[in-house]
C-alpha cells in the first residue's frame, strides 16, 4: 500500500497539523493571511508549470500540503470564539453579570448539580457571542432542556485549572469546546423567558419519548441506562460501577455509540435491504435508504462527535460501494475526517476522534493479512476469527494512545471482545427493533424485551466477572507524549514491514524500536535528575518532595491522598513513594520550609525562606513576618477562605509574595 496513492490522505493529515499548530502557536489573522497568500500564488504558478500533471512534481506536491497546512490554520482561527469581537470576554465582567442566553447541551450531571452548556446572545445588556458551563441545583424546581432561553444575573468563574500535577484538565478540555468560564446557580434563580423549539429541541423530545417507550418493560436501572447508551447515545444514567467494570475489561468503547455500532447498523440495513437490488433503481434507492437511515440515527443520539465522524465514513463508504469503489477507504478515512476538522477543528484534540480513527485506520491496514489466520473455512469459525483479529488490529492502533491517556493496559481485552462484540450487536439490533414496537405491538415488545434483558444482563454479568481479574490490566503505567510518537513509529515501520516483507525493510523496525528505547531512557533520565518540591492542592494538607527517582510526602491522612499520590508517581516516572507524617519544618535544596497548623506553634530561630499556612493557625502574621521575614508565604486549601482573604491582605501590604493554594492551584518549587 502506498500512500501516496490516495493523496487526499496526505492532504488531510497536512491539513490536520496545520490546525494543531495553530492552536500552539497562535499565529494572528495577518501572518496567517499573508502565508495561505504566498502558498497559493507558489500553488498556481507551479500548477501552470506542471501542465497539470499532478504528482509527477515533487515541488508542486509539497506546495500543495503547505497550501492544506496554512488552510488549516486559517480554518482553526475562523472557529475560535475567542477571535470573535462579540465574544462576552471582550466585555468588562461585573461582581454579578446580567445574562441571557439559549440551552444547546444537556450534559451528564453531577451528585449536586445538573450540567448545561449554554449559548450567550447578551451579557449585561450589550449583544454578545459564547458558550459557558451552567451549573444548576437538582433542588431547582424546573429542569432546562435544550431550546430554552434564560436570563439570570449571576458571577461567571474562570473553569479551574488542573488541581494537582498529571491530572485531568477539564479546563484544557473545555477550552477545547470553546467553553472558558461557567456559572453556578442558586436553587431556582433562573427565569425561563421562552421556548425556542429549534431542531435541539425537537431531537430532546422524540428522544426522551423513545426512551420512555421502554417504561412498558419495567427494566432495572442498569438495564436501561445500557438501552439509553446503546441507542439513543444517553450515557446520563451510566453508574461508575458499570463504567469502572467496562473500562477494566477493556471494552468501555462499547458504552460509547461510535465506529462499531454504526457499522452494526449499516451491515444490518444493507443486509435487510439486499433484495432491492434486484429492481430497477434498486441500488440507488438502497443508498439513498442507507444514507438516511444512518443520519436520523445520528440526529436521534444528538450529533455526538463519536457518531457524527462514523456516520460521515460509513456514508463516504456506502458511496464508494455503490461507484464501485469498496477499495477506496483510505479515501472514504480522509474525506470524513476532513470534513469534520472544517466544520469542527477542535475536533482533533478529541481523544474520542483520536482513538476512533486510529483504530479504523489499523483494521483497514492490517486486513489484508486476515486470511493468513483462518483455521477453518466455516462461517462460525470466520466469524469468530475476525472479531479476534479485529480487535487485535484495533488494540495495536489505539495502543499508544490508551498509554497516554488512560495509563492502563487491558490484558484480556480479547476474551471481553469475543463474547463482548457478537452480543452488543444482539443486544443494539434487538433494540432497535423493539422501538417501533412498543408503540405499534406493545405485548410482541414486551415478549422481544424479555431476550434484550437477558442479554444485557449476561453481558454484564460477564464484563464484571472479567473486571474482577486485577492481574488483567496493567495500571499506573508512566507515558509521555514523545513515547507516543515514537511508538507509533514502531507500529509504522511494522507495517511497513508486513508490505514489504524483505529482510532489509527489518532494519527500519529496529531502528524504530531503537528510537522508542533512546525515547524512554531519554525521558526516565530527565525525570531522574530532576528534583521538585509541591503542595499540592488538598482539602487536607500534602506536601511532596520529588528527589531524583524518589517521591516522599508528608501527610496525617494518607488514605485520602492515594489517587493524587499515584498521579503524580506515575507521572514523573518516579520508582518509589514514601509517606511520613506531617512536620513543621522541610527543607529542600537548603532551603527552609516551615509548616504552621492549626496549634500555630513555630520556632523562631528558623529563619525560612517559606512559609506554609495550614488548617486555620491563629497568629498574628504581620509580627511573624517581621519576625521571620520570610520570601513567600503559601496557604493550602485546608484553610477557611476569610483567613486566606485577611493573609493576601497582610502580605501585599508587606510586599511579601503571597500564594493561595485555592485560587492558584498548587504550589511547585524545582
Amino acid at each position: 500500500m502506498k500512500v501516496f496513492k490516495f493523496p487526499l490522505l496526505t492532504v488531510t493529515i497536512s491539513f490536520a497539523i496545520g490546525i494543531i499548530v495553530s492552536y500552539f502557536m497562535q499565529f494572528t489573522f495577518e501572518k496567517i493571511v499573508f502565508s495561505i497568500v504566498g502558498c497559493l500564488t507558489l500553488f498556481v504558478f507551479l500548477f501552470w508549470r506542471s501542465k497539470k500533471v499532478l504528482l509527477q512534481n515533487i515541488a508542486f506536491g509539497i506546495t500543495t500540503y503547505l497550501l492544506a497546512f496554512t488552510l488549516g490554520m486559517m480554518n482553526f482561527y475562523i472557529h475560535s470564539d475567542l477571535n470573535s469581537k462579540h465574544h462576552y470576554t471582550k466585555k468588562s465582567f461585573e461582581e454579578t453579570n446580567s445574562i441571557r442566553a439559549i440551552v444547546t447541551t444537556t450534559l451528564k450531571p453531577n451528585t449536586k448539580y445538573n450540567k448545561y452548556f449554554i449559548s450567550l446572545s447578551h451579557f449585561n445588556d450589550s449583544i454578545t457571542s459564547g458558550k459557558l458551563l451552567l451549573y444548576v441545583p437538582k433542588s431547582n424546581i424546573k429542569t432546562l432542556h435544550s431550546g430554552d432561553e434564560i436570563w439570570l444575573n449571576s458571577a461567571i468563574y474562570p473553569v479551574p485549572k488542573a488541581f494537582n500535577p498529571y491530572q485531568f484538565d477539564y479546563s484544557k478540555y473545555l477550552e477545547k469546546q470553546n467553553v472558558f468560564h461557567q456559572i453556578y446557580t442558586q436553587e431556582n434563580q433562573i427565569k425561563i423567558i421562552q421556548r425556542h423549539k429549534t431542531l435541539d429541541f425537537y431531537i430532546e423530545n422524540l428522544r426522551n419519548n423513545l426512551s420512555q417507550s421502554f417504561e412498558i418493560h419495567h427494566f432495572d436501572t442498569k438495564t436501561k441506562a445500557i438501552i439509553d447508551a446503546l441507542i439513543l447515545g444517553q450515557r446520563l444514567e451510566l453508574d461508575k460501577e458499570t463504567i469502572a467494570d467496562y473500562s477494566s475489561a477493556g471494552v468501555i468503547h462499547i458504552l460509547a455509540i461510535s465506529g462499531l455500532h454504526i457499522s452494526i447498523i449499516y451491515f444490518f440495513i444493507v443486509f435487510l435491504l439486499k433484495p432491492l437490488k434486484r429492481v430497477r433503481f434498486g441500488a440507488e434507492i438502497q443508498l439513498l435508504i442507507v444514507l438516511a437511515i444512518l443520519w436520523l440515527f445520528a440526529l436521534l443520539t444528538g450529533l455526538p462527535a463519536s457518531v457524527t465522524r462514523a456516520v460521515t465514513l460509513f456514508s463516504f463508504i456506502s458511496i464508494g460501494n455503490y461507484f464501485n469503489q469498496p477499495k477506496a477507504i483510505y479515501n472514504a478515512l480522509a474525506i470524513s475526517a476532513f470534513l469534520i476538522l472544517l466544520m469542527k477543528p477542535n475536533a482533533i484534540f478529541d481523544i474520542g476522534f483520536q482513538l476512533s480513527y486510529a483504530a479504523v485506520l489499523s483494521i483497514v491496514l492490517f486486513q489484508p493479512f486476515y486470511k493468513k489466520f483462518y483455521f477453518s473455512e466455516n462461517k462460525i469459525a470466520v466469524y469468530f476469527t475476525d472479531t479476534v483479529l479485529v480487535s487485535l488490529a484495533a488494540q495495536i492502533g489505539v495502543l499508544p494512545l490508551s498509554l497516554y491517556y488512560f495509563n492502563q493496559l487491558p490484558l484480556l481485552f480479547l476474551l471481553a471482545n469475543l463474547v463482548i462484540i457478537p452480543l452488543s450487536s444482539l443486544v443494539l439490533i434487538t433494540g432497535i427493533v423493539i422501538l417501533p414496537l412498543n408503540y405499534i405491538l406493545p405485548s410482541f415488545a414486551i415478549f422481544l424485551g424479555k431476550i434484550l434483558e437477558f442479554s444485557i444482563q449476561f453481558m454484564n454479568n460477564y464484563i464484571h466477572w472479567i473486571a474482577q481479574f486485577k492481574s488483567g490490566i496493567i495500571t499506573d503505567i508512566s507515558f509521555s507524549g514523545w513515547l507516543t510518537f515514537s511508538l507509533y513509529l514502531v507500529i509504522i515501520a511494522f507495517i511497513y514491514w508486513l508490505y514489504h516483507t524483505k529482510a532489509e525493510n527489518v532494519k527500519y523496525i529496529l531502528a524504530a524500536l531503537l528510537l522508542f528505547q533512546l525515547s524512554y531512557i531519554s525521558v526516565k533520565w530527565s525525570e531522574n535528575n530532576s528534583n521538585e518540591f509541591v503542595i499540592f492542592n488538598e482539602k487536607t494538607t500534602l506536601i511532596g518532595i520529588k528527589n531524583q527517582n524518589n517521591v516522599i510526602a508528608f501527610s496525617d491522612a494518607p488514605e485520602n491522598h492515594n489517587t493524587t499520590l499515584n498521579h503524580y508517581t506515575r507521572g514523573t516516572f518516579s520508582d518509589s513513594l514514601r509517606i511520613f507524617p506531617m512536620q513543621n519544618a522541610i527543607s529542600f535544596q537548603n532551603k527552609r520550609i516551615l509548616i504552621i497548623d492549626s496549634l500555630g506553634i513555630y520556632k523562631t530561630s528558623i529563619h525560612p525562606e517559606i512559609i506554609v499556612l495550614t488548617q486555620n493557625p491563629k497568629i498574628n502574621l504581620t509580627r511573624l513576618i517581621q519576625e521571620m521575614k520570610p520570601k513567600e508565604i503559601i496557604a493550602d486549601k485546608s484553610n477557611y477562605k476569610n483567613n486566606i482573604k485577611f493573609w493576601e491582605a497582610t502580605c501585599k501590604k508587606e510586599k511579601i509574595p503571597f500564594h493561595a493554594i485555592a485560587e492558584k492551584g498548587f504550589y511547585r518549587l524545582k
